[in-house]
Formats: C-alpha cells, sequence, structure tokens
C-alpha cells in the first residue's frame, strides 16, 4: 500500500517546496527518464517544473507518481539511522578495523526503508567506504550516481562529496584535481560552522597529504600543522601522531633534518603509547630515509630493520619497501654479502611477476650490479625499467640508476653514455623543488 503524504501535517518531514527534489532523487534511482515517469499522468514539461520545485503537484498527481515510482514521500524521523551512519563514517576516518565491514553490512539491510535525506548520506558514506578498500571502481559508479543528485544536495552533501572525490582523485595520483576539490571542499566547510572539529582536522590533513605530494611543503607544513593542533586539542592521538610523520616527511624534504627528527620521535612516542605496529613501522621506516639522506648508513639500516621486523604479520608485499631500502643502504656502504641476502629475501617474495612491477626492475638491476654486468643493466633500464618509472612518475629509482649507470660509462671512458644518463637525472631533479 502506498502511503500518502499530508501537505498539511506540521510534523511531516517533507515540504511543498522539496516535494519535486525527492521526486527526481526517486527517479534516478529507479533509473527512470522523465518521460517514463510522466507518461498518462502530466506532461514532461510539468514534471520538470515540479522537479525544480517551481510548482507542487496536486494530492492526485502526488499520489500516482509515488504509485510509479513504489514509494512514499512521508518522512520519518531517522535520527536513529543517522547517527548510525555518521558513527561509521567516523570510524572510516579513524580506525581499521573489521567493524567498517560488518556495520556496513548491516546498514545496507536496512536503508532501503529510510528517508530521502539518510540515503543520501548512505551512498556518499558508501562512497567513503569504497575509497577506504580503494575499489576505485565502485567508487567511480558511485561518484557518477552522486553527481546525477547535485541539484538536490544540501551544503553538508556538497561538502562530503568535494571531500571524497579529492580523496578519489588522489587515490589515482592525480594530485591536481584532488587540490582543485578539496578546495571547493574548503570553502563549503567554511560556511558551515556546525561540523565538528574533528572533520575541519581530517580536510586539513587531506590538503597537508596532497600539497607534501606536490612538492608544495610550505603549504603542506602550514594545513598540517593546523591538522595537528585540531587533533591534539581533541585528544586524538593516532592522528596527531600521523600528522608528526607527515611534518617529519615535508622537514626533511626542505633540510630540516633536526625538525624532521624530532617530529617522528614525537609521533613514536605517540604510537607506542597506542600500541600501533603499523604507525610505528611507518616511523622507523622514515627515520631510516632522515638518516640515509645525512649518510648515516648503518643508523638507516637499524631504523629500517625495525620497520622490517614489525611487518612480520603483514602481507608479504609489505615488506618489500623495508627490505629495498636496506639493500640500498648495504650498497652505499659497499657490503655486498648482505646486499645478496635481501635481495635474495626480497626475490622470494615475488612469487607473481604482475605484482609490485616496480620491484621486479629493482631487483633485477642489483642483480646485474652485483654481478658486475653493467651491459645488461644498462638493456634492462634502458628497455623496460625506464618507461616503466617514466609512466608510473616513480622519480627517485630514475634519478639514482641513471646515476648509476653514468658514473660506471665514465669510469669506462664512454662519456656519451655517460653524459645521457647524467642528463636525463638532471631533467629530472629540475621537474622537483625538493627530493
Amino acid at each position: 500500500m502506498i502511503h500518502m503524504i499530508n501537505l498539511e501535517q506540521p510534523t511531516v518531514k517533507t515540504t511543498k517546496m522539496d516535494i519535486g527534489s525527492k521526486i527526481k532523487f526517486f527517479r534516478i534511482q529507479k533509473g527512470l527518464k522523465q518521460d517514463d515517469l510522466a507518461r498518462g499522468i502530466i506532461s514532461v514539461s510539468y514534471l520538470s517544473k515540479i522537479e525544480n520545485n517551481l510548482t507542487s503537484p496536486s494530492e492526485e498527481v502526488l499520489r500516482l507518481l509515488c504509485e510509479r515510482l513504489e514509494v512514499s514521500l512521508i518522512e520519518q524521523q531517522d535520527d536513529t539511522i543517522f547517527q548510525e551512519l555518521m558513527s561509521w563514517y567516523k570510524l572510516m576516518t579513524t580506525s581499521e578495523s573489521q567493524e567498517i565491514k560488518r556495520r556496513y553490512e548491516g546498514l545496507v539491510k536496512r536503508i532501503q526503508s529510510v528517508n530521502t535525506k539518510t540515503y543520501m548520506y548512505f551512498v556518499l558514506f558508501e562512497l567513503r567506504y569504497h575509497l577506504y578498500l580503494k575499489n576505485m571502481e565502485q567508487s567511480r559508479t558511485l561518484i557518477e550516481k552522486l553527481q546525477q543528485f547535485l541539484d538536490i544536495f544540501d551544503i553538508h552533501m556538497h561538502y562530503y562529496f568535494q571531500k571524497f572525490y579529492s580523496i578519489y582523485e588522489y587515490r589515482l595520483n592525480n594530485f591536481v584535481q584532488a587540490l582543485e576539490h578539496l578546495k571547493v571542499a574548503e570553502q563549503l566547510l567554511q560556511r558551515n560552522s556546525n561540523l565538528e572539529k574533528s572533520e575541519e582536522a581530517d580536510l586539513y590533513y587531506l590538503f597537508g597529504l596532497t600539497y607534501s605530494q606536490t612538492m608544495k611543503e610550505p603549504l603542506s607544513i602550514t594545513y598540517t600543522t593546523k591538522a595537528l593542533q585540531e587533533f591534539q586539542a581533541i585528544y586524538d592521538f593516532k592522528r596527531s601522531a600521523e600528522c608528526q610523520v607527515l611534518l617529519g616527511i615535508c622537514y626533511r624534504r626542505i633540510g630540516e633534518y633536526d625538525r624532521s627528527e624530532k617530529s617522528y620521535l614525537l609521533a613514536q612516542k605517540l604510537s607506542e603509547s597506542l600500541n600501533n605496529m603499523y604507525l610505528q613501522s611507518l616511523i622507523y621506516h622514515n627515520l631510516g630515509k632522515l638518516y640515509s639522506i645525512q649518510g648515516q648508513h648503518v643508523e638507516a639500516i637499524n631504523e629500517y630493520e625495525k620497520s622490517y621486523f614489525l611487518k612480520q604479520q603483514d602481507r608479504p608485499e609489505s615488506k618489500l619497501t623495508s627490505i629495498y631500502c636496506i639493500l640500498l643502504e648495504y650498497d652505499k656502504l659497499g657490503d655486498y654479502t648482505e646486499c645478496r641476502k635481501w635481495l635474495t629475501l626480497g626475490q622470494e617474495l615475488l612469487s607473481d611477476p604482475e605484482d609490485a612491477i616496480e620491484y621486479h626492475y629493482y631487483f633485477s638491476i642489483h642483480e646485474c650490479i652485483l654481478e658486475g654486468d653493467y651491459v645488461k643493466f644498462d638493456q634492462l633500464f634502458l628497455e623496460q625499467a625506464l618507461p616503466y618509472f617514466q609512466e608510473k612518475d616513480l622519480k627517485e629509482p630514475l634519478i639514482i640508476y641513471a646515476e648509476r649507470l653514468a658514473q660506471y660509462f665514465e669510469a669506462s671512458y664512454k662519456y656519451k653514455k655517460a653524459s645521457y644518463y647524467y642528463s636525463l637525472g638532471y631533467k629530472e631533479l629540475k621537474k622537483q623543488i625538493f627530493l
């Protein structure tokens, strides 16, 4: 049975002026065109006026439209489900647990019966859920679905949509586009005084991350510091630690090594108090990178090894970064016995040629280096590794291996080859402000 909305009923949430938006919402949900819905009831032009809230339908017209849409426009208070939605969303920004998936499965079963506004928030947070899981195809589908509803979004919905769209672009390494969406979200945030401080802090953190990826370290530091202050004010120690790690990375890139170390050590204290193994591993890795850039290779190896051993319960691929960094440090020290040991460890983890392709190249190159076969190294780099590094914008390995080949060919008096590789590395360095 289809329930009719009583337009005179004060407790009903739907008002005359937003009925059109709701009709449009449900029509799009059902995959109907305007003429499919209007046929035999009203003209398409009149339906268009209703959907744009330029006129209100009679109760009889509304009843017939509702019957065709198989919905009721009586909007009950869904405060309980709405609060559950907000709680689920917060969980996605603060933790990594099976509880996030469990709550999603519970909400999916109940969400069809709730009102339009609550359902819209569910679709928005469903987008965030798939971004959390890195399901990019599902995320793209949801973005396209939500774009159809932009003109019936309220300001909060617009804010979340822009924020989540930025995360989608970030995940695809489209950092310039991600920033465009973040800037729109920031403008909407400034018009929303009733959003929580944690939401503001999370947006600032996303700015910090994205500016860091575009090598705009001063802007990254500005936004990350803002985020840190907000997270500290609400005693969110995990997010505070994440901010300190990001600040440490930024300070390292601009040569402020003491500040960088201070940020990492502050993050380390927080992560230890939380017993957060993932954060601790991340901090050890970044300390390793900090010591490496200062030529402190033994200290760097110690930190990388701590990071590696904390990853023993993780997926094999997660250990590859640590193994590769340790291999690089032993290579700098000229300890080829340890190089061979860590190279073998890395190769054993690479069972599938399609997984972690860049590590296949790294380890194949180091196999050539250990065997002293620079002709093979040169061929592998030019024909396979270099095009891949350029396609994936992997600047650091490109520079490292171009310089290594340049030094070899210079020492072998092959100056044309040496010049080519020095030029290649220099051009890549010129593209960035900081390494």
